[in-house]
């Protein structure tokens, strides 16, 4: 029962992104029109791929808190998640402060031109480390395994930021002022949280408990689980570049569309097993039953996937309400396609958690790299040598690539079934195969 709850409440926190999202597409695209809406999209792809400054810190943050909490170690929980939050606050004062010093300076206007993003980004880089150190304070809820204290600070969270952007949006009609807005209500809301945190968890955050040797020691996981996490960040995005760059800002607003909905319906489907990580990094399972709950994560993520990928693509009616019929029309291609991806790419969610938990986070980079380099050379070819109308389904190469070099490092650990999950990628493919052909 309780993971079912832990379940729900994970999957809650991610679904109030997409949730706003939806209701702010169609505003910014009849305020601003489809090629800034483009533009902002792009700005906040910008800003997620400026996570590679995160040092693999929330996945830090939940495996050494889990661990300590398990063996009723307060003291270390409060080093770990003391030094972490001090390093993300020195992080930010030294990047910022480096950023504006270089840009108002005459050297960068003496050898750089100074365009409209570059504008935005001035305004939106301090979002991004506001959300940043509030992404520590939602690990050490995941540590403490409090999913309903954690959806309830997202919700609000999300429904701050993206409720100032509408309305700044109506306002100024700008995408500028849409980011400067944004930053002044998440900082407020970001101090509030911690006022609140001394209450809920009393001494976890002390200045003084801060410690460098900590931080180091804690650094050898940090570290890999940074590197991974930075190549995730631009294998996310990627594609995004390269479609900005040689179709064009309107073009890639169709496609962001696509993307951003698999996006968005990945990271959801894959909350609602979350609560598994700090299981794994807290070794409350064995051997078998790790297995066990491996298989059966995997079987439930994906075919809950494929129920919502045929849904969504039967009832073409919902996206039509949500984007208007003109932008509906130029997007479906690219909706659909990504739709009937959705399943394939869930078989790596329960492995993607395994990976972190077991603290087999080095290996994680390297088949997350291969996994990357995959996805630029498809994107690419795709692009420039073929000539293939629906050609984001050729990203099922990657994605099932992933699948199995993460099932099989984990198997080396936990023993999985690999048989049945064998099995169930090749039900998998099929289904994909037959959806693409029209017979599904």
């Amino acid at each position: 029962m309780k993971s079912i709850k832990n379940s729900i409440y994970a999957t809650l926190d991610v679904v109030f992104a997409p949730f706003f999202l939806v209701i702010a597409t169609p505003i910014f695209i009849s305020q601003i029109g489809i090629e800034k809406y483009g533009l902002w999209i792009l700005v906040n792809s910008v800003l997620a791929s400026l996570s590679i400054f995160n040092f693999g810190i929330n996945e830090t943050i939940i495996k050494y808190i889990s661990e300590s909490k398990s063996k009723n170690d307060n003291l270390f929980q409060s080093k770990v998640f003391s030094s972490v939050i001090l390093f993300l606050v020195l992080l930010s004062v030294i990047v910022l402060g480096t950023i504006y010093l270089i840009f108002f300076s005459n050297f960068f206007f003496n050898f750089f031109k100074v365009t409209e993003i570059i504008k935005i980004l001035l305004f939106a880089f301090p979002l991004f480390f506001i959300k940043q150190i509030e992404q520590a304070l939602f690990a050490l809820h995941k540590s403490h395994e409090d999913f309903k204290h954690l959806a309830k600070q997202s919700f609000i969270s999300k429904a701050l930021l993206y409720l100032s952007q509408i309305i700044a949006v109506f306002v100024f009609k700008d995408v500028k002022s849409v980011f400067m807005v944004s930053v002044i209500v998440a900082g407020l809301y970001l101090l509030y949280q911690f006022y609140e945190l001394t209450d809920k968890y009393e001494s976890v955050f002390v200045s003084k408990n801060a410690s460098v040797s900590v931080f180091k020691g804690i650094l050898g996981y940090g570290k890999w689980a940074w590197f991974s996490s930075t190549i995730l960040i631009f294998s996310a995005h990627i594609d995004k570049w390269i479609v900005s760059s040689l179709l064009g800002l309107k073009i890639f607003a169709y496609y962001s569309i696509g993307v951003s909905v698999l996006n968005q319906l990945k990271t959801i489907h894959t909350a609602s097993i979350s609560w598994v990580f700090p299981k794994i990094s807290g070794n409350q399972l064995s051997v078998s039953e790790r297995a066990n709950l491996h298989f059966k994560l995997t079987v439930f993520v994906s075919l809950l996937g494929l129920i919502v990928s045929f849904f969504l693509v039967k009832t073409d009616f919902l996206f039509k309400l949500w984007l208007g019929d003109f932008t509906f029309q130029n997007s479906k291609l690219y909706l659909h396609t990504f739709l009937y991806l959705l399943p394939i790419w869930l078989m790596s969610a329960a492995s993607f958690y395994y990976l972190q938990g077991l603290a087999i986070v080095k290996k994680k980079f390297f088949a997350d790299s291969l996994v990357l380099i995959l996805k630029i050379v498809v994107t690419f070819v795709a692009l420039l040598k073929l000539d293939i109308e629906r050609w984001p389904i050729l990203f099922f190469i990657p994605m099932l690539v992933e699948v199995i070099l993460f099932s099989s490092i984990v198997n080396k650990h936990s023993k999985l079934k690999m048989t049945y999950l064998n099995m169930f990628v090749a039900f998998n493919f099929l289904i994909l195969f037959l959806r693409y052909k029209g017979i599904l």
